[in-house]
């Protein structure tokens, strides 16, 4: 009974941790036959095309654009393309140009069931995270994460919005490795699906882009595959060329990114370089007019200080005067005018502590600024609900 009952929860123990992803390279399988490769270089039956007020999908100068314009939720997009490798090897490069909010992300799904009864779904999105998800029994199971963070995890491996991902998903014997941009992200086992059909999902007012899609899978000895061409599909010149096309098609991307970088860069340093003219000038414009404000002040200090000496002659010409009414008059003017005469020096002071702040101030360092025929819509794969 005792043997029976640890049997019991070494099994369970092994099912769960099957199940759980880990770090360790799991699939060492050799890829070396060229199923499926697309560059969206021009449109194709594979892939859904749409133009609605929800949708907008396309392909243009060598790019899958998907524009999912509906803000409450993700789209699906299943490939017209029956697959039944058991072992292969996808290799596909994503990047998000915009996002509305944190749900906006772009991703791969992959064994994906009919009627939407099951499949993964590999996602990122703008703030370089991750999640991995599991449709089971018309819900989400979230294989990286929580359901209270959206199965999101936090990588470094990813590049952020405007910039390609690579990701090169690998499974055989049920085992998973998932690569991003050439790091191996996490790897799992799942019994579930032997085969499975693939495409990509969207979030919610998403804009993204993909370069190109690529399956692989491993060639029998006695594999005779042809091409439209007459070469095999799985000759060591297919598969080097492929895989020369992912690296150049990489490559182009860092360096297209790094000059949209440069490009934003120089257009805000010439946008700083604007404000600080103008900025400038409006010191200039400021300093003019605390010079006229302090001119006029000098002019009417310096007319109140002769009618003060006016007064002070007549106080005195007037002194021992019995008139004392006249006397007291007199003098209560003269104190009126020293008033007025300390107000003014009081003023003029403050004037001439704005002017010199004026001419001494440097302009504000100014931060850069960082900122084809319709398909019907795809109706055998549903998404369950969000969680």
């Amino acid at each position: 009974m005792h043997k029976l009952k640890f049997l019991s929860v070494l099994i369970t123990g092994w099912l769960l941790t099957a199940a759980m992803p880990s770090r360790g390279q799991l699939v060492n399988e050799k890829f070396d036959r060229l199923d499926l490769s697309e560059n969206f270089d021009s449109a194709s039956d594979k892939w859904t095309f749409l133009s609605n007020i929800e949708n907008l999908f396309l392909v243009q100068e060598g790019e899958y654009i998907l524009n999912r314009k509906a803000p409450e939720k993700p789209f699906a997009l299943i490939a017209n393309y029956d697959y039944n490798e058991q072992a292969f090897k996808l290799v596909t490069s994503l990047k998000i140009e915009k996002a509305a909010d944190q749900n906006g992300s772009i991703g791969v799904i992959f064994m994906a069931q009919n009627d939407g009864n099951g499949g993964f779904m590999f996602e990122i999105n703008a703030e370089k995270q991750f999640r991995l998800r599991q449709i089971v029994s018309g819900k989400y199971n979230y294989k990286t994460g929580d359901a209270k963070n959206g199965g999101w995890t936090k990588s470094n491996s990813l590049n952020g919005l405007n910039t390609y991902n690579v990701i090169d998903i690998r499974t055989s014997n049920r085992n998973y490795d998932i690569y991003v941009n050439n790091n191996l992200l996490l790897s799992f086992t799942e019994i579930a699906y032997k085969t499975g059909r693939f495409g990509f999902i969207i979030g919610p007012a998403t804009r993204a882009k993909i370069d190109y899609f690529y399956l692989f899978s491993a060639a029998q000895a006695n594999e005779v595959s042809k091409s439209q061409d007459g070469a095999s599909s799985g000759s060591p010149d297919i598969i080097e060329l492929a895989e020369s096309i992912i690296k150049l098609k990489t490559q182009i991307n860092k360096l297209q990114a790094e000059n949209e970088d440069l490009k934003r860069n120089l257009e805000n340093k010439k946008t700083a370089d604007k404000e600080d003219e103008n900025e400038r000038k409006l010191k200039d414009r400021t300093i003019l007019d605390l010079q006229k404000k302090l001119a006029q002040k000098d002019a009417s200090f310096d007319s109140l200080m002769k009618v003060n000496e006016g007064l002070l002659k007549y106080k005195n010409l007037v002194a021992g005067n019995e008139n004392s009414d006249l006397i007291i008059t007199l003098s209560k003017s003269v104190k009126a005018e020293k008033e007025k005469n300390q107000q003014l020096s009081d003023s003029l002071k403050t004037l001439k502590a704005e002017l010199a702040k004026a001419r001494n101030s440097k302009p504000t360092t100014v931060e850069e600024k960082k900122e084809p025929k319709e398909q019907k819509q795809n109706t055998e794969f549903t998404l369950p609900k969000e969680n």
